[in-house]
């Protein structure tokens, strides 16, 4: 369970490096994949910036907190995590449900639950000593 968790938590960490790397390096073939348009150069400082930093961010604490003895870093991404279903749920209740707010929505619960699984289960982990 402990080895399935950390492969599960380094797989998220992966995926959030790339998807901070798409943001950094291609911001513009990132805009439809998550449904963001930069109107202006300024805009594009925007996409590297804040979503390539939040990205590269929570890729580094997910794969810190994935080595043995670490898993207390973990508690970074799932704050991450639970501000964003926060902003996510207030879209929701304002701009009204859709299909790419469901997916969006359900990525991020399951990465909240498998981050907060592995900093609990991982915690306790008697070979991380």
């Amino acid at each position: 369970m402990e080895k399935g968790l950390r492969i599960a938590v380094v797989l998220i960490g992966v995926t959030m490096v790339l998807g901070a790397l798409g943001f950094i390096f291609s911001p513009d073939a990132m805009e439809a994949q998550f449904s963001v348009v930069a109107s202006r150069i300024d805009g594009m400082g925007t996409l590297r910036g804040d979503l390539g930093g939040l990205f590269l961010t929570l890729a580094i604490f997910t794969l810190y907190g994935s080595r043995p003895g670490k898993s207390a870093w973990l508690a970074v991404p799932v704050v991450f995590m639970l501000t964003v279903l926060l902003g996510r749920t207030v879209h929701i209740l304002i701009d009204g449900l859709s299909e790419p707010a469901i997916r969006s929505t359900v990525v991020e619960i399951i990465s909240l639950a498998v981050l907060e699984s592995a900093r609990r289960q991982l915690a306790t982990d008697k070979s991380a000593g």
